[in-house]
């Protein structure tokens, strides 16, 4: 969970660099369920499969589909040379954290946490 927690007020410009890139190793390690280093076509497909398909209204070939255009919108801005019969072997964490170069980690992903006090004397209180 720790990598939910805000950053700190008092963070300095360079921790606040190390933190979102711990979040974007998180995230990338999510993906890479091989841990190559890599996250593959296969891979994108399953995480893509597990968020879309899940609610029954997307078919199968559609989320493959849609896995496969992202993937060859990535390979493209990553690779802008690849000839028609290369194969994009994945999307390393450099290029990862290109992608969501953009992407403010602050309020996309944290989790406000309780201070232990606080929760223990809340709990203290239901129970009593």
């Amino acid at each position: 969970m720790s990598h939910f927690r805000p950053v700190s007020s008092t963070a300095t410009e360079d921790e606040r660099k190390a933190v979102r890139r711990q979040k974007l190793r998180f995230l990338f390690n999510m993906h890479d369920t091989d841990n190559d280093g890599k996250i593959t076509l296969d891979e994108y497909r399953t995480v893509v499969e597990e968020l879309l398909s899940k609610s029954g209204t997307i078919e199968t070939e559609v989320v493959v589909s849609i896995a496969d255009a992202a993937m060859l919108e990535v390979a493209s801005t990553n690779v802008p040379h690849m000839g028609p019969d290369e194969f994009y072997e994945g999307i390393t964490f450099e290029h990862f954290e290109q992608i969501l170069k953009d992407l403010e980690m602050e309020s996309k992903m944290h989790i406000r946490f309780l201070d232990v006090n606080t929760a223990t004397m809340h709990c203290g209180k239901l129970t009593s």
